[in-house]
């Protein structure tokens, strides 16, 4: 355990025993939860596939909502490039030939997570 948090845990009561056992809990339910949350994005980037392939080979008579397919297009891009990069924004960037600042107020903007 690291010796800082040994030191609040004692100097809030706590045996550092007892604070060891929390702190590694707390690390398997964050653990968890980030592996949920990339099954669901995984899940929903699926979906999103799914919904451009069917436009390839039936395209709806009803028509499309054009805005919204071209801006989950868009965010499908850079969140394949992202995760390419393993994040770093500069070399995402590169991939899409677009300027890393555009590239991040993209991403602020659609509050894209990767």
């Amino acid at each position: 355990m690291n010796p800082i948090l040994s030191q609040l845990a004692v100097r809030n009561g706590n045996k550092a025993e007892e604070s060891a056992e929390s702190i590694m809990a707390l690390g398997e339910v964050v653990s968890s939860l980030r592996t949920a949350v990339s099954k669901l994005q995984n899940l929903k980037d699926s979906e999103t596939n799914h919904y451009f392939r069917n436009f390839e080979t039936n395209f709806p008579k009803e028509g499309i909502d054009f805005y919204k397919a071209t801006k989950l297009y868009e965010i499908n891009l850079v969140k394949q490039a992202l995760r390419v990069t393993r994040g770093h924004q500069a070399n995402a960037a590169k991939l899409l030939k677009m300027r890393t600042s555009t590239l991040n107020s993209f991403i602020k903007r659609h509050k894209i997570s990767y």
